[in-house]
This record gives C-alpha cells, sequence and structure tokens, in this order.
C-alpha cells in the first residue's frame, strides 16, 4: 500500500479500505495475502530500507492518491519505482493492460501529478470517511462492494505480474528531493 500520511487516509485506510480489501482478497487468493503497510513495520528495523524491501518484493502496487500524494517524496519515489518496472516489462508496441499499480483516488484529482491524471482510477472519493462510525452507514454497503472490485482488480492482476526479480528497479527518494515536487498546488 503507498499511501500519504495525512490525519484523513491514515484512519480511513485503518477502519476501511484496509480490513476490507484485505478480507476480500483472502477470500479470493489461493494464500494468505500480504500486504505491506508501512505502519507496521516491526520496531528495531531501518524503515527505509525495510520499504524498499518490501516494495522490491510487491508484485503490485495499491496507491492511495490524494493531492499530498504527490507532494510525498516517498510516495513519488515508490510511484516511480513501480512505474519504471512496467517500462521494463512493456512488450514494444502493445498497450500495457495490467498496470502494476492500482490507483485509488481517494480525493480530488485535478491536482494530481499530471502523468497520474491521464490514468484510469477506482475511484473511492464517494466513500472517503474516515470515522469508524462510518461502517454503519448506508453507503457503507456500495463502499463494501466497491472494494470487493478492487480485489477482484488485483486478483486478475497478480496473475499478469512479474515473478519476483531481485534486480526489480528502485527510484532512490534523494533526487526527488532534489527535484522537488512536480505538482504546483494553486496557493490560496
Amino acid at each position: 500500500m503507498s499511501y500519504p500520511r495525512t490525519p484523513y487516509v491514515e484512519p480511513w485506510l485503518d477502519n476501511h479500505f484496509f480490513p476490507l480489501l484485505r478480507d476480500h482478497l483472502d477470500a479470493l487468493l489461493p494464500d494468505e495475502p500480504r500486504i505491506f503497510l508501512d505502519r507496521a513495520q516491526p520496531v528495531g528495523v531501518v524503515w527505509p530500507d525495510n520499504i524498499k524491501t518490501a516494495l522490491r518484493h510487491s508484485r503490485i502496487m495499491v496507491a492511495v492518491w490524494t493531492p499530498p500524494y504527490f507532494r510525498s517524496h516517498w510516495c513519488i519515489a515508490e510511484w516511480e519505482s513501480m512505474l519504471a518496472r512496467e517500462q521494463r516489462y512493456a512488450t514494444p508496441g502493445t498497450v500495457n493492460q495490467s498496470s502494476l499499480v492500482y490507483p485509488i483516488k481517494y480525493s480530488d484529482g485535478q491536482n494530481f501529478d499530471e502523468r497520474a491524471q491521464a490514468v484510469q482510477v477506482k475511484d473511492l472519493s464517494s466513500f472517503g470517511y474516515p470515522l469508524p462510525n462510518f461502517r454503519e452507514a448506508i453507503a457503507y454497503i456500495d463502499f463494501y462492494n466497491a472494494v470487493r472490485c478492487v480485489a477482484e482488480d488485483i486478483q486478475a492482476r497478480l496473475a499478469a505480474a512479474p515473478e519476483w526479480e531481485p534486480d526489480f528497479p528502485l527510484v532512490d527518494v534523494e533526487p526527488i528531493v532534489q527535484r522537488g515536487p512536480r505538482v504546483r498546488l494553486p496557493r490560496i
């Protein structure tokens, strides 16, 4: 999972999206799904290295897109790493039908990186309620079904994803820090 650390996305992930996605994938896949969340790292690990290892071993990435995602150096490095892997395995002269990035639109869309604006996303913005009591709302049934569709899409993408290789490309965060964000948001 790649997401911005914001006071609305993290609780939404914890309270709603992540548990439903995990449960739906568990019902679909032959093995228990392994989904990396950076907050679940063991105490004492060198977190940047652990994130890089998890990214290198991930077959696909679910990215939760909001404007802060595209201001986060780490999020951009994760995203660009998967884009580099897609390029590596692209067949010349064909259209990539099975991206290794599964983008979830949490909010906005107009203030995304221009590369992201050209990509078809799974729009869950109408379900962006971080509070736990969203589970009691009538709209939660639609959210539940939408996440089930996400899980089915991910199942299909996993089947088409390249097998793990030790030299999967990783984009280092330092050049991204140096070049600055690609998205310029309007001043208020």
